[in-house]
């Protein structure tokens, strides 16, 4: 599964996010509605070890699934994201996918899900300038 749920944050409120680099609660007034989204296509678990924080990370990350190169985050069952700062604020920092490695995704605004599917293998690459991103993984509604 990979969905994209356009608009899903306001300009405003994604400046407001891109102030607050590290993890942030899921239960923050700017990411509660979010959450609430993500729970309307699928059912997921905020409870420990699921977490979400707000990233401005400019060596990127290589290729990878959310469960971790070497399985420490196997419980990660669905992740989510928003590119909190306009593409024209910074170069690189395309978000990539192993099935379309040559399309970057700019989901300024927009909410992008996946699961764990190792189809979903993805990067992020280098970036110069304000990238931020709000990066969420989730476990199971099994687990939580």
């Amino acid at each position: 599964m990979r969905e994209i749920v356009p608009n899903a944050l306001s300009v405003r409120h994604a400046a407001e996010l891109a102030a607050l680099v590290g993890y942030i609660n899921f239960a923050h007034p700017l990411v509660s509605g979010l959450v609430d989204r993500v729970l309307d296509i699928t059912s997921v678990s905020t409870a420990d070890p699921s977490y979400a924080r707000i990233e401005a990370r400019s060596e990127g990350h290589p290729w990878h699934v959310d469960t971790g190169s070497k399985g420490h985050m196997g419980w990660c069952c669905l992740s989510a994201g928003v590119l909190l700062t306009p593409p024209e604020s910074f170069t690189g920092g395309g978000l990539y996918f192993r099935d379309d490695p040559d399309t970057a995704v700019y989901h300024y605004l927009d909410l992008v899900l996946y699961d764990d599917d190792p189809g979903n293998e993805h990067c992020v690459t280098r970036s110069r300038g304000d990238r931020r991103a709000l990066i969420m993984f989730f476990q199971g509604a099994e687990n939580g």
